[in-house]
């Protein structure tokens, strides 16, 4: 994840909230996928387990879950 933040972009928006919601489940798998190696990176095994932070990327997202504009919704996220 670390050689991706050099080639990150600013996304467009999206054009649906449909669209929004399918690049935001996206953003959250990709992040999920990740965890193992910002564990390992970041030598968090001592602090938190792979499942608490997969809780903690998934309560931020429900969190969000109630916003209805897609500019809004995925504006956040980069892309690689």
């Amino acid at each position: 994840m670390v050689h991706m933040a050099r080639n990150m972009r600013v996304p467009p928006n999206s054009a649906s909230l449909a669209e929004a919601k399918k690049r935001t489940l996206e953003f959250f798998r990709m992040c999920c996928r990740s965890i193992p190696e910002i564990m390992e990176i970041y030598n968090l095994y001592d602090v938190v387990s792979p499942s608490q932070l997969r809780s903690a990327v998934a309560a931020e997202v429900r969190k969000n879950s109630n916003v209805t504009n897609p500019k809004v919704l995925f504006s956040f996220i980069p892309l690689s």
